[in-house]
């Protein structure tokens, strides 16, 4: 009788405990990014506010060249960023925000785009997540216009046909979703779809226009009352 093992994550405590010190350093790296770069946002808003008009202008641009990086690479906190730029600059400040997050989600978008696969199988064998590194490595392999068809057959048949269908206005809602930063924030998301390669450019431009206004709307309300 054949008794091999399925081609996933081994089960062995050891190789479970390595995987849970590989993720554990993957986070304590992350978390020790947000804490420098929360403290380098700081360090720039003190020289944003309008007492340090000598060098405002200078550090407005600055602000927004780093907003749009922060916006654009998964797990980084880009929205403390947009809010200083939102309230030092006002209303304008509302509009700058909305140009770069476009400007940062098209970045993201790009960069999926081009990101080699292989790198993302090499870190979850790493992690020894060979199933799930085996199943990326495979629908990388297929042309994308017969990807949604190879999904649709492949994967669990009740809610996954719904949600390909509708895959524009799932990724319009996990934008907005609260506490998207679990799976990278609008960066990691919008890379995610590049990726993918399941949506145009100008579908996701199109989208993403009206998929982020809520913020600046209710910003503006908010700043009007």
């Amino acid at each position: 009788m054949n008794t091999e093992r399925p081609s996933g994550i081994d089960e062995s405590p050891s190789t479970w405990m390595a995987t849970l010190i590989k993720v554990s350093i993957i986070l304590l790296v992350l978390i020790a990014a947000n804490i420098l770069i929360s403290y380098l946002i700081s360090a720039l808003e003190i020289q944003i506010w309008p007492e340090h008009l000598d060098i405002v202008d200078r550090a407005v641009v600055i602000g927004i060249v780093l907003y749009i990086i922060l916006m654009a690479i998964p797990f980084l906190p880009g929205l403390e960023m947009g809010l200083i730029l939102m309230m030092v600059l006002g209303p304008k400040g509302v509009l700058v925000t909305y140009i770069c997050t476009l400007i940062a989600l098209s970045i993201g978008f790009s960069i999926g785009r081009i990101f080699p696969t292989q790198l993302i199988v090499s870190l979850l064998q790493w992690l020894n997540l060979d199933r799930a590194a085996t199943l990326l490595k495979q629908f990388d392999a297929i042309p994308p216009d017969q990807r949604l068809v190879y999904l649709a057959r492949n994967l669990p048949k009740k809610a996954l046909p719904i949600l390909l269908r509708h895959r524009y206005l799932v990724l319009a809602l996990l934008f907005n979703l609260p506490g998207n930063a679990v799976i990278g924030g609008g960066g990691g998301i919008a890379m995610i779809a590049g990726n993918s390669r399941l949506y145009s450019y100008p579908m996701f431009l199109l989208l993403i226009s009206f998929a982020i206004l809520p913020g600046p709307i209710v910003i503006l309300l908010s700043k009007s009352i």
